[in-house]
Parts: C-alpha cells; structure tokens; sequence
C-alpha cells in the first residue's frame, strides 16, 4: 500500500494532467452534438486499434504455444522411433534433447552450427543433431550453456550411411558447393540402385542410431573402370532453414567408446 501511495506521490502531477484532460472531453462531449460524434469517432478507431493490438499479442502467445506443442509432438515421433532401434542386449534405448539453433553457416567449405544449450542441458561431445527431416551434425565443442557442432556441410565430416532396401554401406560426405546435395561414395557395384532410393545412418556408430533418414538419390555415375558407385544425394532435411534440432543420446556410449579405444591400443 505504501508503494502505491509513493508512485501517485512522485506521478502526481502526470496523473492530475490526465485527470484534467478526461475532464474536458468529456466537458465537450457534453456540449454538443459535433464533439459527442468527434469523441464517438476517435473512441472507435482508438477501441479498435487496441483490439487489433490485444488480437496480435493473443495470436503471438498462441503461436508460441502452438510451436511448443509441435516441437513436442516432433520429439515424441522421433523417440518413438529411436525407441524402434533398441540397443543390443539390454533394455536402454536412444533418446533426443530438444536444442534451439541460434547461428548455421551453410555457404562455406567447413560449416557449423551453433545451439542454445549445454553441459546443463545434458549436451556431449559427439551426440549427433537431426531433425524429424534427417540428420544435421554433430557436436563438436560443448559449454554450459551453448554448443558448436560440425555441420553435415563440413568436407571434414564423414558420415557411415546405407541404403534402406539392402546392407549395402557407404560413406557420406559433401562436396563443398551445393548444401542441399552431398555424395555417397565406397556403394559396390553389387549394389542394385536407382534414383529415388532413400538413404539411411548406417549406425556404425555411436553418433547416429541406425535408420535416421538422411535423402534420397538424386544422380549415380557407374564408371566401368571402377568398382564403386558415384552417388549423389538429395538431402530431406533443407540445410539453410534449421530452427529446433535434436541432440541423440546413446547411453552406453562412453562405454562403447572405451571398449573402442582399448581394442586399438592392443
């Protein structure tokens, strides 16, 4: 109560000129019938002015609420189907982390992809980022709050794909020039491809889970002098326009890691 006592103390001559000034239209309102349609008129547009004001901040907020629930029913999708790709031997599954991009570089020969969140977000070294489209990276340096990951358009990245109508794997990397394309190299000729095919993550990692969708193919070279297909793909997932994206967490992955780097120091 003292507060409000002290704000019409120190803004009272504001509110006494607001006083003043109500007073007198409504003086003039009183005194004849062109100011009573003056005041109608100028109350109208103002009145509406207000609503259209009131029916944009309700249209924002519901706009946010609605982008929440989206990105919600995503992650629910996407763990459904990470779930679908259960861990060998155990009951542990694959799961995702929510993260807002807030800088992607797309126009260089090694491009990356900044993220609000961090080690507070439970953000690690070498989580892969996808979005219900397809994959989009992997991270590569981890804050408190924000993370940098290594674009899917980097020429250093190489990443174990496959094709989904048989076993047969490649690698993925990209070429540098168009970020809507990459290539897939090391496809045997054993192979039976066609445009259109859909390419997957082959999981030989700890980074993606297997069958994350990656594109489709857009051209193939078969050179008879070599033993392998040049493919080129089309990627789901548009490059130039990422929003949300989601951190995959494997939970056996420091372990697997481990296991890894022992079986190479013998």
């Amino acid at each position: 109560m003292q507060q409000l006592v002290n704000a019409i103390i120190r803004f009272r001559n504001g509110l006494v000129y607001l006083l003043l000034i109500s007073l007198s239209i409504l003086l003039l309102q009183r005194s004849s019938a062109y100011h009573r349609s003056l005041v109608a008129n100028v109350s109208v547009i103002f009145s509406a002015q207000l609503s259209d004001l009131v029916n944009y901040f309700t249209r924002y907020t519901n706009l946010i609420e609605t982008n929440k629930r989206l990105l919600k029913e995503n992650q629910i999708l996407l763990d459904q189907i990470l779930f679908e790709e259960k861990l060998p031997s155990d009951t542990l599954t694959y799961s995702s982390i929510p993260l807002q991009v807030i800088r992607n570089s797309f126009m260089n020969s090694y491009n990356y992809i900044t993220i609000r969140g961090g080690k507070n977000s439970g953000i690690k070294n070498e989580m892969g980022l996808v979005t219900a489209q397809g994959i989009v990276g992997v991270v590569q340096f981890v804050q408190t709050r924000y993370a940098q990951a290594i674009s899917i358009l980097n020429k250093d990245l190489k990443i174990n794909a496959k094709l989904k109508n048989s076993s047969h794997f490649g690698s993925l990397t990209w070429p540098g020039d168009d970020p809507t394309r990459m290539k897939l190299f090391d496809v045997p000729k054993t192979a039976m491809i066609k445009v259109g095919d859909t390419i997957q993550t082959g999981g030989m990692s700890t980074i993606f889970p297997p069958n994350l969708l990656i594109g489709s193919i857009s051209n193939f070279v078969d050179d008879p002098s070599k033993s392998f297909y040049d493919i080129e793909i089309s990627l789901f997932q548009d490059m130039t326009n990422l929003g949300t994206v989601f951190a995959i967490n494997h939970p056996l992955a420091e372990e697997v890691k481990s296991v890894q780097q022992s079986s190479n120091e013998k």
